[in-house]
């Protein structure tokens, strides 16, 4: 169990008195924070009031149409720091292009990479090929309902495991995840930091106690929805919340102070050039060796210039964008001016991208450090290769003008 606390935000304090809220009637006891899920009158409650909401209020969504354990997991694998309104097109695009576990497994990692293009997180379409070809040679093919083999699937955690058993198979399995966690912490009025090891482990137990044995799936798509709809990161909905007498933190005043997080550590300053090397009517693009970010992602000629290196292009001696291409290809170029500059985030980076003109005054490529292809292709051809959010946005600029390339590379 875990000891009583007594956390005080502001005026309010974890564990004070309930004020008297004409809002908020409850015939529940009061009882400590610290204990509440241990009471039977409050769970049952929270179960009741939660799928009697969900029945009512629940969105329509694809992957909801059934039970099938590889749409599941699919969403799931998708949804990893992804907006729902993002997802659903992906989702039915990836679905069409792999509707079954064994379509998955068969296909070659390009094609899966490039049916998530766009998504990001790219380990995880990763994951979820590794997962399918997991489920096709060590299960013929049928989806595993037992909770240690779905958790040796790669790229299966704690959380997506619970899903699928909950969602698929309807077992009593907790859930975890943005929503839920950040509804935990305002019904239990949990004060301390969400991401430490006890808030987390305090929060599956809860969630453990939470889930019912029968129903289990309705139950936690509702738990998951209120957190979507209702129980929101900012200014949450109480006075239209259906479990509001059960919690703790609206109880005491501090939902708007729940939960509470680390604070945020400033990115990371990348700075980086590439080249739009273009020659008889083709351009330049590179791939990169398996391995690292962006494994196997095909890209415009591209060198580190300043800050920190998650793409790992430093070459043993600082270099400019000329002799970076030659040495990354083989290609003598004519470097022209600056054209672009793309900004993006990558795990704890901020990127900033600056795309010069160029033209190849060589044609033979010897693909260089890091690097496992490199091709002169049409550039109406860019589309068919699996680029990252940067050199996608950076193709399609080199479509659009690439009359203005072709007429006058190197120049301004």
């Amino acid at each position: 169990m875990f000891p009583p606390r007594q956390v005080v935000f502001g005026r309010a304090a974890v564990g004070r008195k309930k004020k008297s809220d004409s809002t908020q009637p409850s015939s529940l006891p009061s009882i400590s924070s610290d204990t509440l899920d241990l009471d039977e009158a409050w769970l049952a409650s929270i179960r009741k009031k939660l799928v009697a909401w969900y029945a009512e209020a629940h969105r329509v969504l694809p992957w909801r149409a059934d039970r099938d354990p590889y749409r599941v997991l699919v969403s799931e694998m998708m949804l990893v720091q992804t907006t729902v309104t993002a997802v659903v097109p992906y989702f039915e695009r990836f679905l069409a292009r792999f509707p079954t576990v064994e379509a998955l497994a068969q296909a070659d990692e390009a094609d899966v990479l490039k049916a998530w293009e766009g998504l990001g997180y790219y380990r995880r379409a990763r994951q979820l090929h590794g997962a399918a070809r997991a489920i096709v040679d060590l299960h013929k093919g049928k989806f595993p309902d037992d909770a240690e083999a779905v958790r040796a699937l790669p790229g299966v955690g704690r959380y997506i495991a619970g899903a699928i058993l909950s969602f698929a198979f309807d077992q009593p399995a907790a859930i975890v995840e943005a929503n839920t966690q950040r509804v935990l912490s305002r019904w239990l009025a949990w004060g301390e930091d969400l991401k430490t090891s006890r808030s987390q482990a305090r929060l599956w137990e809860a969630a453990e106690r939470l889930v019912p044995p029968k129903g289990a799936g309705t139950f936690n798509q509702a738990f998951m929805e209120l957190g979507a709809l209702i129980c929101t990161p900012r200014t949450p909905m109480c006075l239209v919340c259906p479990v509001t007498a059960e919690c703790q933190a609206r109880a005491q005043g501090i939902q708007d102070q729940l939960p509470v997080m680390p604070p945020k550590l400033s990115p990371l300053a990348v700075t980086e050039a590439c080249a739009l090397v273009v020659r008889d009517g083709h351009v330049l693009i590179v791939q990169r060796e398996p391995g690292g970010l962006w494994a196997n992602f095909w890209e415009f000629p591209t060198i580190h210039v300043d800050g920190a290196d998650p793409g790992g292009r430093q070459f043993d001696r600082p270099v400019g964008l000329k002799q970076g291409v030659e040495l990354l290809t083989g290609v003598r170029v004519e470097v022209g001016a600056s054209v672009q500059t793309i900004r993006y985030s990558v795990t704890k980076h901020r990127v900033e991208l600056e795309a010069f003109r160029a033209r190849g005054l060589t044609a033979e490529l010897r693909p260089g450090p890091r690097l496992s292809d490199a091709r002169w292709v049409r550039p109406e051809a860019l589309a068919d290769y699996t680029l990252g959010s940067a050199s996608r946005k950076l193709s399609q600029w080199t479509v659009q003008h690439w009359e203005q390339l072709v007429r006058d590379p190197a120049k301004a």
